[in-house]
């Protein structure tokens, strides 16, 4: 997702200006719900995927999890175009993936 923001800001921004459209109450043709939620789900499934280096109980929370960290450095970059955007994307994983790491798993 970083890297997709990185070289094509535009999404991005196109991004926030949905969710403020739906803030307000207007149609905009994309059901921003249905998008996250299977964003989410994308997400889950991936670390289902990585049971046995995954610890015990991680599941859809820990995905909403991950995928808030992932836009939150997309929306600090907007804000701060200054912070380098491909920057964060290596303390997210490293963040989420040891976060969620079993202990002693490799």
């Amino acid at each position: 997702m970083v890297d997709t923001v990185a070289a094509e800001p535009e999404l991005a921004r196109i991004l926030v200006d949905l969710w403020a459209a739906r803030r307000q109450g207007e149609a905009t043709g994309v059901d921003i719900r249905a998008v996250y939620r299977e964003y989410r789900a994308v997400i889950a499934e991936l670390l289902a995927d990585a049971e046995g280096i995954s610890r015990a109980g991680v599941g859809e929370g820990h995905a909403a999890v991950v995928v808030g960290a992932i836009e939150g450095c997309v929306l600090q970059w907007i804000v701060d175009p200054a912070l380098p955007i491909a920057e964060p994307a290596a303390p997210i994983v490293d963040v989420c993936v040891e976060g969620l790491r079993r202990r002693g798993a490799a």
